[in-house]
């Protein structure tokens, strides 16, 4: 689906599910769609860019789709990628003197919604391949509902990765597969273990399934161009 699609199925999706709520997922998604508005996700050879904003409106609506029911976690989701890409401007246009991105998001969208997307963010520690995983997995092993909402960024960003082979850009999204291989399996570890674990309103179980195999597409593929991860 494109943007204007995605915000549509979101829209109809949030009034549906969680219509009491409905007004703050659709403020999150505005607010998604405007500070992401010049971003664009890279070029795959011969396929056009896309606006990046496609990316958190998926992200959102897999969880829904996933049984996620807690509205912070969904506008977390739309606004996961904000501290790292767009903090500048989110507090330029937004901010109050003083305060910081997730102050910022804290009061415009509420605690929790700032607190997830705090866990979801790459702290300033992460500075390598190594540092990445050692902070998904602690994530993963959390128990929050944040690993929801990284399971979903992996689904989309790793999940990608055998679509876009064969376009011009082979050696990087290899990379990529290097990179998001040992986080799948990790996350979907943990969501297999939370969903036999936990009763709960999230849909750990479903992550879990999703996740599982997404870890056996991308093993497989490494296996093809013969890559131990």
């Amino acid at each position: 689906m494109d943007p204007s699609m995605l915000v549509f199925e979101l829209g109809r999706e949030a009034a549906r599910l969680m219509p009491e709520s409905s007004e703050l997922i659709t403020s999150a998604a505005a607010m998604a769609s405007f500070l992401h508005r010049r971003q664009t996700r890279f070029v795959r050879g011969r396929l056009p860019w896309v606006p990046y904003v496609e990316h958190p409106l998926r992200v959102a609506l897999r969880l829904m789709r996933w049984g996620v029911r807690d509205p912070e976690v969904v506008a977390a989701a739309l606004l996961h990628d904000v501290v790292e890409d767009c903090s500048g401007e989110l507090l330029s246009v937004f901010g109050c003197q003083g305060e910081t991105t997730l102050c910022c998001l804290a009061r415009l969208y509420g605690d929790g919604t700032a607190e997830y997307v705090h866990q979801v963010t790459n702290p300033d520690a992460v500075v390598d391949l190594e540092s990445y995983q050692i902070h998904v997995t602690a994530l993963a092993w959390s128990r929050t509902p944040a690993v929801l909402i990284k399971a979903s960024d992996l689904k989309d960003n790793a999940g990608s990765i055998p679509y876009q082979l064969g376009y011009g850009e082979d050696e990087r999204m290899l990379r990529l597969l290097r990179k998001y291989l040992p986080c799948v399996r990790e996350i979907a570890g943990a969501l297999s273990a939370m969903g036999l674990e936990t009763a709960s309103e999230f849909s750990w179980s479903a992550a879990a399934a999703d996740l599982c195999r997404l870890t056996t597409e991308l093993e497989e593929l490494a296996g093809e161009h013969n890559i131990v991860v």
